[in-house]
């Protein structure tokens, strides 16, 4: 009974993040990852992080980090620019058209992981993944409540984060 568990939230991530990484492509010309790093620097204090701080919060090495915002600078989405407090640092800051492009996606996220994930389960199946989903990662629900509040109730934007798939 375990296995099955196991394998059938395995076999879920892999189709809903395939799912969505083919919609946010088709519709936006960005990946997942693109996508959370966009959300990432909209969320952040000045709209702007490190691109060190981009790699540990995304959980992506610094050297995919770089690529994609190479990727986003290209499009004019970011800029690079040197960090004040430490000149040996760069920050990736996030450009009107950037934050303008983080929304959009981030709606379309949101509507694919409703309709590909919880349209398909019952309110207490809902129930049920948060309160064991929240034991494994309790910041990330702390986050995802937070970000439920009206929008302007935590200062943030609403959908500010990219929540995970």
């Amino acid at each position: 009974m375990s296995a099955d568990a196991w394998v059938g939230l395995l076999e879920t991530h892999k189709q809903l993040t395939r799912a969505l990484d083919a919609e946010l492509d088709a519709r936006h010309g960005l990946g997942l990852s693109g996508v959370e790093l966009l959300g990432r620097l909209a969320a952040a204090d000045g709209q702007r992080l490190r691109l060190s701080a981009l790699a540990s919060e995304s959980g992506l090495s610094l050297s995919r980090v770089s690529r994609i915002v190479d990727q986003l600078e290209r499009r004019g989405l970011v800029e690079r620019k040197q960090c004040d407090a430490d000149a040996r640092a760069v920050n990736a800051c996030l450009t009107e058209a950037g934050a303008g492009l983080a929304r959009d996606a981030q709606a379309t996220h949101l509507a694919i992981v409703q309709e590909r994930f919880f349209d398909r389960l019952e309110p207490g199946e809902i129930a049920t993944l948060s309160a064991v989903f929240g034991r494994f990662a309790p910041d990330a629900a702390q986050t995802c409540t937070t970000e439920e509040q009206p929008a302007g109730a935590t200062g943030a934007p609403r959908g500010s984060r990219r929540p995970s798939p």
